[in-house]
C-alpha cells in the first residue's frame, strides 16, 4: 500500500474564536477523528483502523461498554434499557407535534454503541425501493444494488445465506421461530392472512407486504451492539486506534473553509484533537447541533443564536424526519402471553399498505410487543400487558433542529404535520381495533386501551424496589376478580371502545398519543451539490468545507421501511470503504 502523504494541521490559533488560556497546547493528532461512538461511529473506527497506516481517534460523550464494564441492562437481550437515564442524553426535550407542547422528554443514546446499545435490537434493512428512491433524488452510489454488498459485509445471518445475506460480518442476526410466537402474535398473523397478507420468511431478503419474524441482533441472552460487534478486545488492542469516552465535542476547528479537528470540553478542561479528516457520527440531532455551534448552517438562524456565520449552509438542521408511532395496550389472558424462553419482547412484525392515494405500497408496519419492556429484571405486570404499535414507514412530515439563544437544542418533530401522515395514523386505529376484537374472540385478549402517561407508568419504567413492588401489585390486580381488574384498567388508560365511539375524540387521541420513534434522520441530508437543501455530497462530505464528513443518519434524505440501526451501520461501512479508497489514491 502506498505511504500516506505528509500533511499539516497548523490551523490558525484564532480558528475557534478566543483561545482559552487553559487550552491544552499540545493536542492529539490523527488521520481520522470520529466524533460520536454510536452505531456508525464504532463501525467506522473499526474499519478505518484495519489499515495500520491510519491513525484513528474515536470520541464518545457517554460511557464505555468494554467487556466487564458493559452494564447488565445493556447486555441483556430482553431489552431493559428503555428510557433508562443512565444511557441517554440528559435534559433532551422536543416538541412532538406542531400544535402540541414543547419540552417533552425525548431519549437519545449517550453510550458507546449509541442506539444499538439501548434499542429493541430489530435489525431491518428496509426495502430496495427505499434506496432506489435515493438514486432517483440524484444521490450517486446508494441504489439497492450499491448498498446490498455493505449490508452483507456487516452481518452474520444465522437463518439465511446466499446472494442476499452475509456469513462473516461482525453483527450477528437471528429470528424467533413462528412456533415460539405468543398467542396474541399468532392471532394477529391469522387476521392478516384473512386480509390476503401472507407470511414472509425473510423480511430482510423479500420486499412487499407480509408478516414474519423480525431479524434481531443478539446471540443467546446477549445484545450484539455495534460496540460489541466492531470494537472487541482484538480491535481495541490496535496501536493505531484510540477510544476516548466521557468526552463531548464543543466546537469544530474551522479556518478558511477547512476543518482541522475539534475542541472537546469547555474552559480550563478544553482540549483540541486535530485531524486530517473529521467525521461526525453524533446522530441526527447532535451532528447538526455541533455544526451550528461551529458557525456552519443557515445564516439567519446562526445570527439569531448569536453565532458568527463561518460557512452558510441552508440545509443544516432542516428535514428532521422520524417514524411516528402509536401504541395500543392489551391486557392478555394467560394463553395470549409470551412463551417462556423468548427474550425479545417483539419477535414479529407485519408490513402492510394503507392504500392511501399517492402513497407507495408497504408504507405501514405493525410491531407486536408481546410484553411491555422496561428496566426490571423481573416484571410480572409487563408480562400481562402487550403493546401493539403501528408505525408509519413512509413519512411526509418533517421538522427541524435549531439552536436557542443559549445554544441548547430546539427540536421540533412536527409529527403528523402532513395530512397524509395524520389520516393514515387515524385510520390505523380502526385496523388495530379489528385485530384486537378478533384477538378477544380468539380468547387471548381481555381488554384493549390507550395507555396513560401517568406518574405510576413512569415509575414502572425505573429499576428500583418501588417499581418492582408496583409491578407485583399491578399483576395481582390485573389477575384478580373482574371488579378489581376493571379498576386497574381504568387507572392504566382509556378503553379503546370509548375512543372509537367518538370520531373527534379519536382524532384528538391519535394526535396526543403519537410518539416520535428512535429513527431520527435527515438533518444533514445527502444530495446534489446545487440543491439548496443538500448538506453533504453522495460520499458524506460536507459541501464547501474540506476535511469534514458526516456518516450517521443525518445524511439519509428519506427514511426506509424499517429501523435505522442496520442502515446506518451499512452507511458507515460504505463511507469507510470510500475514505480508505481515497487515502490509497
Amino acid at each position: 500500500m502506498a505511504q500516506r502523504a505528509k500533511w499539516s494541521l497548523q490551523a490558525p490559533q484564532h480558528s475557534t474564536g478566543k483561545r482559552d488560556p487553559g487550552m491544552n497546547r499540545e493536542p492529539d493528532t490523527c488521520d481520522y477523528l470520529i466524533i460520536g461512538g454510536g452505531s456508525s461511529g464504532c463501525a467506522l473506527a473499526s474499519r478505518l483502523s484495519e489499515d495500520s497506516a491510519n491513525r484513528v481517534i474515536l470520541v464518545e460523550a457517554g460511557q464505555d461498554v468494554d467487556g466487564a464494564s458493559e452494564p447488565e441492562a445493556v447486555r441483556d437481550a430482553r431489552f431493559r434499557t428503555l428510557n433508562d437515564p443512565r444511557f441517554l442524553w440528559p435534559n433532551l426535550t422536543a416538541a412532538y407535534t406542531r400544535d402540541g407542547p414543547s419540552g417533552l422528554p425525548f431519549g437519545q443514546a449517550r453510550i458507546l454503541g449509541g442506539g444499538s446499545s439501548v434499542n429493541g435490537m430489530h435489525a431491518q434493512r428496509g426495502l430496495p425501493a427505499d434506496y432506489d428512491e435515493w438514486a432517483q433524488l440524484g444521490i450517486r452510489g446508494w441504489a439497492w444494488e450499491d448498498v446490498l454488498p455493505f449490508f452483507k459485509r456487516l452481518e452474520t445471518d444465522a437463518d439465511f445465506s446466499g446472494e442476499q445475506h452475509g456469513e462473516e460480518g461482525p453483527v450477528h442476526l437471528y429470528r424467533v421461530p413462528r412456533g415460539k410466537w405468543s398467542g396474541l402474535t399468532k392471532s394477529i398473523a391469522s387476521s392478516f392472512e384473512r386480509r390476503g397478507i401472507h407470511y414472509i420468511p425473510d423480511l430482510n431478503g423479500q420486499d412487499g407486504d407480509g408478516y414474519g419474524s423480525v431479524p434481531i441482533n443478539s446471540v443467546g441472552a446477549d445484545r450484539i451492539s455495534s460496540a460489541r460487534a466492531y470494537l472487541p478486545a482484538t480491535v481495541r488492542a490496535r496501536s493505531n486506534l484510540k477510544i476516548v469516552t466521557g468526552t463531548t465535542a464543543s466546537q469544530l476547528i474551522l479556518s478558511d473553509g477547512h476543518v482541522f479537528g475539534a475542541v472537546f470540553g469547555e474552559g480550563e478542561e478544553a482540549k483540541e484533537i486535530r485531524a486530517h479528516q473529521t467525521v461526525l457520527c453524533c446522530g441526527a440531532l447532535h451532528t447538526p447541533a455541533l455544526m451550528l455551534r461551529s458557525g456552519i448552517g443557515p445564516g439567519d438562524q446562526l445570527t439569531q443564536a448569536g453565532i458568527s456565520v463561518r460557512h452558510s449552509l441552508r440545509g443544516v438542521g432542516s428535514n428532521l424526519i422520524n417514524h411516528p408511532m402509536l401504541i395500543l395496550a392489551a391486557h392478555l389472558k394467560p394463553q395470549g402471553r409470551q412463551q417462556p424462553g423468548v427474550l425479545s419482547p417483539c419477535p414479529a412484525i407485519m408490513r402492510y399498505s394503507s392504500m392511501f392515494p399517492g402513497v407507495p405500497r408497504t408504507d405501514m408496519v405493525l410491531n407486536v410487543w408481546e410484553r411491555t419492556p422496561n428496566t426490571l429484571s423481573w416484571d410480572p405486570l409487563g408480562r400481562q400487558i402487550a403493546n401493539v404499535m403501528v408505525i408509519i414507514n413512509k413519512v411526509f412530515s418533517a421538522g427541524q433542529v435549531a439552536l436557542r439563544s443559549d445554544r441548547t437544542l430546539d427540536v421540533s418533530f412536527n409529527l403528523l404535520g402532513d395530512h397524509r401522515d395524520k389520516e393514515r395514523m387515524v385510520e390505523s386505529v380502526h385496523l388495530l381495533a379489528d385485530l384486537l376484537d378478533q384477538a378477544k374472540s380468539d380468547g387471548v385478549v381481555d381488554a384493549a386501551f390507550f395507555p396513560a402517561m401517568t406518574p405510576l407508568a413512569a415509575l414502572l419504567m425505573q429499576d428500583n424496589w418501588k417499581a418492582q413492588m408496583l409491578s407485583v401489585a399491578g399483576a395481582a390486580a390485573f389477575s384478580g376478580p373482574e371488579p378489581i381488574r376493571k379498576r386497574a384498567l381504568a387507572v392504566a388508560g382509556t378503553r379503546l371502545d370509548v375512543v372509537m365511539a367518538d370520531q373527534r375524540k379519536l382524532v384528538e387521541t391519535v394526535v396526543q398519543s403519537a410518539l416520535p420513534g428512535g429513527h431520527v434522520a435527515g438533518t444533514c441530508r445527502m444530495g446534489h451539490p446545487e440543491h439548496p437543501a443538500s448538506v453533504t455530497d453522495s460520499n458524506g462530505r460536507v459541501l464547501g468545507i474540506q476535511g469534514l464528513s458526516v456518516a450517521d443518519t443525518s445524511i439519509f434524505p428519506t427514511l426506509m421501511a424499517g429501523g435505522t440501526n442496520l442502515p446506518v451501520i451499512m452507511a458507515a461501512e460504505k463511507i469507510a470503504a470510500t475514505l480508505r479508497s481515497e487515502a490509497r489514491a
